[in-house]
C-alpha cells in the first residue's frame, strides 16, 4: 500500500514539473500558423497588446461608427464599420485561434490611415483628433517596422490633408504634435523591444556559461524531431556529464569550479557548429544536439568533445567527462530520446568514465517501450 502511494505521488510530482514546463514555454512562445506546432503555445505580449488595442478600439469605435451612419455620414460609417468589424475579427482570431491575424498589418492598420485621411477631410480638426491614438495602436499593434511604414504613411496623408482643410495656425500645431507623438511612440517602443528581448533571452540562458538552460529544451528538441522527419535526415543528442565535479569543488572551491565550467561551455560550443546547440542542465551536466548526424558521426563528434574537455582544463583544473551519445529512432518522442541518451550516460560512468557510450556498444540498455511520463532528468 506505501508502495502505491509512493509511486502515485512520485508520479503527481512528475506531471507536476512538466506542467510548470509547458506554462513557461506557453508564456514564452506565440503559437503561430508559420512555425512548428510546440505544445499548445500561448501568444507572446505583441499579441496580448493587440487583444487589448483590438477590444479597447472595438467598444470606442462601435458608438462613432452608428452615429456617422445614423447622421448620413456614409463613407465615414463605412470606413470606421470595416475597422470595427476587422478589430472584432482579431479579438476574435487572437483569442480563440491564438494568432495574430495577418489582415493586421495588410487590411486593418491601412484601412484605419484611410479612415483618418477621410476624416480630416470631412471633419477637419475633429478628424485629426483620431491620429493621436492611432500612432500608439500601430506600434503596439504591429512589427516595429510596419509601424514606423504605417506611421509614416498616417503623417504622409494627414498633414497635408491638415493644411488643406484646418486653418493654418492649428494645422501647424497638429503637424508638430503628430510628430512628436510618433518620436515619443517610437523610442518608447524601442526600449520596451530592447528589454523584451533581453528578459527573453535571460529567461532561456544559463548566467554563468551563456549556453541554452533546460527551459528550451522540449520545446527545442521537439522542432528538431519535426525538422528531422520532414528533411529525413538524422538527428542526435551527446549527454555529457564531468566527472567527480564535487571533488573539485570541494577542494578547490567553487570559483574554481566555476571556471571549469565556463571553460568546458566555451569548449563545446567552439568545437559544434553554428547550426548545433549546446545546454546546461543543471550543475555539471550538458547536452548538444546534433542536426544532420547519423549514429557514426555523433559517436565520433562525442569522442572528440570528450577529448576536448579532457585538454581544454588542463589550464585550469583537469577534469574529464562521460558522454552518452543517441541517434533518434523513428518512433520516438523528444523524451524518450532524451532518457535514452541519459542511459547511455549512466553506462559511460558506470564503466569508469571518462568514455563515450552509444546504442553500438550497449544496445540492450533501453526498451523499446518507455513511458512518456517519466521526466528524462537525474535527480
Amino acid at each position: 500500500m506505501r508502495e502505491t502511494q509512493h509511486s502515485s505521488q512520485q508520479l503527481l510530482s512528475r506531471k507536476s514539473a512538466r506542467q510548470e514546463m509547458a506554462n513557461f514555454l506557453r508564456s514564452r512562445f506565440p503559437r503561430l500558423e508559420n512555425s512548428p506546432k510546440v505544445g499548445r503555445l500561448e501568444f507572446n505580449y505583441r499579441a496580448q497588446t493587440n487583444l487589448g488595442v483590438a477590444l479597447a478600439g472595438l467598444f470606442i469605435l462601435a458608438p462613432f461608427c452608428l452615429n456617422h451612419i445614423v447622421h448620413g455620414r456614409l463613407l465615414l460609417g463605412c470606413v470606421s464599420l470595416c475597422i470595427v468589424t476587422l478589430l472584432a475579427y482579431n479579438a476574435w482570431s487572437i483569442r480563440h485561434k491564438m494568432v495574430i491575424p495577418w489582415t493586421t498589418p495588410f487590411v486593418l492598420s491601412p484601412a484605419m490611415v484611410l479612415f483618418l485621411a477621410t476624416s480630416v477631410r470631412l471633419q477637419g480638426v475633429v478628424g485629426a483628433f483620431w491620429s493621436y491614438p492611432s500612432i500608439i495602436a500601430f506600434y503596439f499593434m504591429l512589427k516595429e517596422r510596419h509601424a514606423h511604414v504605417l506611421n509614416g504613411l498616417l503623417l504622409a496623408m494627414v498633414i497635408p490633408l491638415a493644411y488643406l482643410n484646418i486653418p493654418t495656425p492649428m494645422a501647424m500645431r497638429i503637424a508638430a504634435t503628430l510628430i512628436t507623438v510618433s518620436i515619443f511612440a517610437a523610442l518608447s517602443i524601442r526600449v520596451i523591444n530592447v528589454q523584451q528581448e533581453n528578459l527573453g533571452k535571460m529567461a532561456v540562458t544559463d548566467p554563468m556559461t551563456g549556453l541554452h538552460n533546460r527551459a528550451l529544451l522540449e520545446a527545442t528538441l521537439v522542432q528538431g524531431i519535426e525538422q528531422a522527419r520532414r528533411s529525413h535526415l538524422p538527428i542526435s543528442l551527446a549527454m555529457l556529464d564531468l566527472d567527480h565535479f564535487k571533488n573539485i569543488n570541494d577542494s578547490f572551491g567553487h570559483a574554481i569550479g566555476d571556471r571549469v565550467l565556463i571553460t568546458v561551455a566555451q569548449t563545446l560550443k567552439g568545437r559544434l557548429r553554428k547550426s548545433d546547440m549546446v545546454f546546461r542542465l543543471g550543475g555539471e551536466e550538458f547536452m548538444a544536439l546534433l542536426y544532420n548526424t547519423g549514429d557514426t558521426a555523433a559517436d565520433a563528434v562525442a569522442e572528440e568533445l570528450r577529448r576536448s574537455v579532457s585538454e581544454c582544463t588542463q589550464a585550469t583544473q583537469h577534469v574529464t567527462v562521460s558522454v552518452g551519445s543517441a541517434t533518434l529512432r523513428d518512433d520516438e518522442t523528444w523524451s524518450q530520446w532524451l532518457k535514452r541518451a541519459d542511459s547511455y550516460l549512466y553506462e559511460a560512468k558506470a564503466r569508469g568514465r571518462d568514455q563515450v557510450v552509444s546504442e553500438k556498444e550497449s544496445p540492450s540498455l533501453v526498451s523499446d517501450a518507455m513511458s512518456e511520463t517519466d521526466l528524462p532528468f537525474r535527480r
